[in-house]
């Protein structure tokens, strides 16, 4: 680094703290947060990227919530600790502790603010003092503003105000992040005055998505029943079998914006309700995407450096279930496609 740089660099720093930085200092690239899923982490950039914010959003039971417990556990696994702002007062320690949460106190901490404003208050207060692996708000859209709390909606018009307010709490919980996961979950809303494209959009005014450096957006897909798992294809289950218990659904996982890797990437990941996920399903669904794994015929799959077709989905995937080293493989050619 010049002289120049330097100088200018201790200068700053002595005046207004540490705020110039070499750009190869880890701080400014902090390790994502993995969720042990192959094909999870390459859409996402290796991650849940840590110091920037991630929008998580979709309609109702689209998996919102599910995926941001998939994150904290993955976070707790490695010894992190996490916040969960509770705005939606959804919480279930029963369902989470069912998807590999641990509700312990001390690795876990459930918030329940009220307002809007106390809500990014506690949440600036704690990027600070506690500087948790994870904090997840859930939702944005359940975000009230003090005003509307104190006075009745018929007194004055609130149009707009939770978005502007919003937008200023985004800001502050920006500034104040120095290495967490922050994952906002939002809901969708019909835009009426759309007559054409698509009228889908979320609240919290534009501010949110620009600050935003990963939105991910999920979608229920079909449902995992006892007669599909049985006959061993998930992905391509239906649920038409009156008969069939349903055990689980696919979680359609979507990158519409992303400043970490290529934006509008998908996979799909086997969710079952029994609290397990299923990765190689979603690593399976990557591969076919990108050519990796072939199906040159409908239900039989060419495998790199398997001499004979593989028949079925479930085949595959126990395959490389039982084969590390194939998996290895894939996972690899996965990443240079």
């Amino acid at each position: 680094m010049p002289d120049a740089l330097k100088e200018f660099s201790k200068r700053w720093n002595k005046k207004s703290g540490e705020i110039a930085f070499d750009p190869t200092d880890a701080r400014l690239a902090p390790v994502p947060v993995s969720l042990d899923m192959p094909a999870v982490d390459m859409i996402l950039g290796g991650g849940v990227p840590r110091g920037r914010i991630t929008v998580v959003v979709g309609q109702e039971s689209s998996g919102k919530t599910l995926l941001s417990q998939l994150i904290i556990a993955a976070a707790q696994r490695r010894g992190g600790t996490c916040i969960f702002i509770d705005n939606e007062r959804t919480f279930d320690e029963r369902w989470f502790r069912l998807t590999g949460v641990d509700t312990n106190s001390e690795r876990l901490l459930v918030l329940r603010p009220t307002t809007l404003e106390q809500t990014f208050d506690a949440a600036c207060d704690a990027l600070v003092s506690v500087q948790p692996d994870v904090l997840v708000l859930d939702s944005i859209a359940a975000l009230v503003p003090q005003d509307m709390l104190k006075k009745d909606m018929e007194d004055k018009d609130f149009r707009g105000l939770a978005a502007r307010k919003i937008t200023e709490g985004v800001k502050k919980l920006t500034q104040f992040n120095r290495g967490t996961a922050v994952v906002l979950i939002n809901q969708l809303r019909i835009d009426m005055g759309v007559k054409f494209g698509n009228p889908e959009t979320m609240p919290g005014g534009r501010g949110l998505r620009h600050a935003a450096s990963l939105i991910i957006r999920t979608r229920q897909g079909k449902w995992l029943t006892t007669a599909s798992e049985g006959e061993g294809d998930a992905l391509d289950s239906v649920d038409d079998e009156k008969e069939a218990r349903r055990i689980g659904f696919l979680l359609r996982l979507r990158t519409e914006k992303s400043k970490v890797t290529v934006p509008y990437q998908t996979c799909d990941l086997k969710f079952y309700f029994t609290g397990e996920v299923d990765p190689l399903g979603s690593l399976v669904h990557l591969a076919l995407q990108r050519g990796v794994i072939v199906e040159p015929v409908k239900a039989y799959f060419e495998l790199p450096g398997v001499t004979s077709k593989v028949h079925g989905r479930a085949a595959v995937e126990e395959l490389l279930r039982d084969n590390e080293e194939l998996r290895t493989r894939i996972i690899e050619a996965v990443k240079e496609r």
